[in-house]
């Protein structure tokens, strides 16, 4: 954004308002992601000085066109509000003074202060509104209240909405694709698990809905190294036998499941071959995969918890293996599970 602010916000005597109505309303869809994150992540978030640089440069660049063109650029960019609630003089010192206390408010957002201090110096001389920073009391604005609301979500929930914020910022889908696999690797199955359950009322249910579905073409067609991870982080979660529970929860989720048995149908069909049940181990004559696989060891336990009778998708995942595998390949697999159900029961 701070490039975008640098090279794309221009306000001569010739812009119109066909000029700067776009520019606005992509400031101000901006914001309202920034703010919504700052007032529920605050504890958590740390802000850059960039992003601090362009919070202020926004709000400078939206007065200064308000001033300018008045209503009919509220008419044309801003659903929120955002124009009419900093009309006025006493109305703008208060948004700026609420901006400074979003910011400080952050994770380490003192550090801040100083340059929310020296920006105003600038910006005042263009708007004096922007003097209201000088009186701060920077402590006060610092206080925090009782706890907020974010401190009762659980750590995981919030780190989900934050990863699907970042990732939904990205500028291309290419960009997502990587930060998401790499994520699949990195980030543990619960986090996941709260994508998988997140409400279609919430606010960010559309970048939730497309990171699912990315997720799970990722695992159905794997071919990336990200699906080894992914279904690594699984096999954690579930060696705790009380997240079994919330493991099978998240398996009534159609398309998680269908990934998960899409992926391990493909993993059986290419190992059981070279797999010797005695030793419990591949074979030499095993071929080398392009990419990293799942331990033996660890997709057999998720297996046995997606046949087990409590699971959601049993039925559906025995079908699946019964016409895509061989009937050799089918027998050693049951073989193996039978093998090892006692040292999972």
């Amino acid at each position: 954004m701070d490039l975008f602010i640098t090279k794309e916000l221009v306000l001569t005597k010739e812009t119109g308002l066909e000029d700067v109505a776009p520019l606005c309303l992509k400031l101000l869809t901006w914001l309202r992601g920034c703010q919504e994150e700052m007032h529920s992540e605050h504890r958590h978030l740390r802000l850059s000085q960039s992003v601090v640089e362009s919070l202020l440069k926004a709000h400078l660049y939206l007065f200064e066109c308000y001033d300018r063109f008045g209503e009919p650029l509220a008419d044309r960019c801003d659903s929120s509000g955002f124009f009419a609630g900093c009309s006025s003089l006493e109305a703008r010192r208060q948004c700026i003074r609420e901006l400074c206390k979003s910011i400080v408010n952050t994770k380490r957002g003192e550090a801040h202060a100083p340059l929310l201090y020296l920006m105003h110096r600038t910006f005042a001389e263009i708007q004096p509104a922007w003097s209201v920073i000088r009186d701060l009391d920077w402590s006060e604005l610092r206080r925090s209240e009782a706890l907020s609301c974010s401190d009762f979500i659980s750590p995981d929930l919030q780190q989900m909405r934050r990863l699907v914020k970042r990732i939904g910022r990205l500028s291309s889908l290419r960009d997502m694709e990587t930060a998401l696999q790499r994520a699949m690797e990195l980030v543990g199955f619960p986090v996941w698990l709260h994508l998988f359950q997140e409400s279609r009322h919430s606010d960010i249910h559309s970048d939730c809905h497309l990171l699912r579905n990315m997720i799970c073409d990722t695992v159905t067609e794997g071919a990336s190294p990200a699906c080894s991870g992914f279904l690594h982080n699984v096999y954690l979660f579930v060696l705790p036998p009380a997240n079994v529970l919330r493991f099978r929860a998240g398996l009534e989720h159609v398309r998680l499941a269908s990934s998960l048995i899409a992926y391990l149908t493909g993993h059986w069909s290419r190992h059981l071959p070279y797999l010797d049940l005695d030793e419990m181990q591949l074979t030499a004559e095993a071929p080398a995969m392009a990419v990293a696989q799942l331990p033996l060891n660890e997709a057999t336990y998720v297996t046995h918890l997606m046949l087990a009778p409590a699971s959601p998708c049993r039925r559906q995942f025995a079908q699946q293996l019964r016409t895509l595998l061989s009937a050799q390949t089918f027998a050693q697999l049951l073989e193996l599970l039978n093998k090892v159900a006692f040292v999972f029961s």
